[in-house]
């Protein structure tokens, strides 16, 4: 299950909706606050988690076939948000520039700011319902289905932390949104990559 571990790091560093509001709370109000709308974005993450393994294993109970059809449609959205990205990377890069600087948030505050970015996201759960099924195995989401969970969740965390602390020095800034231009083409080839691969594999076994 090292791979999960190892793809849980890498969809953390794709930037997105989550990405930008923990760096600007970070940026605007500190570490601690930061690390508080870390906090709400991880319990949010955990029911996105918790539902999508559970509705997996319930399909997977009942249907085989069904089972095949949520991986194939999973591979095909894997494809599409890989083109997505790459396409909003080639058209614009107005999403790169600084976020900006706001009034100081309070840690409840920056903790519900995180909780309903997340939650409220459509996307997340449909992700997260096409990510488990191309990266783990009926047995294992059979066997121990909350395991897969854990680590995906452990290396998806592991980025934030570095990157709180990171975010609080300010020649890292202009660095971090290079690096991140170069992330978006290399998973955005990664998903397109990922579900290609998936789709061969159940359209000619």
């Amino acid at each position: 299950m090292l791979h999960l571990f190892g793809l849980g790091f890498a969809l953390a560093a794709s930037p997105g909706p989550d990405f930008f509001l923990i760096l600007r709370n970070t940026l605007s109000s500190g570490r601690f606050i930061g690390f508080m709308t870390l906090l709400g974005n991880r319990i949010s993450l955990c029911i996105h988690v918790s539902l999508a393994i559970a509705g997996l294993s319930i399909v997977l109970r009942n249907s085989a076939a069904l089972f095949i059809a949520v991986r194939l449609l999973g591979a095909s959205y894997l494809i599409y948000l890989g083109g997505q990205k790459l396409i909003g990377h080639f058209n614009s890069n107005r999403n790169r520039a600084d976020p900006p600087r706001v009034g100081s948030v309070s840690a409840v505050t920056a903790a519900r700011q995180g909780f309903l970015n997340n939650l409220l996201n459509p996307k997340v759960s449909l992700f997260f319902l096409s990510f488990f099924p191309q990266f783990t195995t009926p047995e294992m989401l059979s066997e121990s289905p909350w395991t897969v969970g854990a680590i995906f969740f452990l290396g998806n965390s592991l980025w934030w932390i570095p990157l709180i602390f990171l975010a609080g020095i300010s020649t890292f800034r202009s660095r971090l949104y290079r690096f991140q231009s170069v992330l978006d083409i290399l998973f955005g080839g990664v998903f397109i990559g990922y579900g290609v691969r998936i789709l061969a594999e159940e359209v000619f076994p």
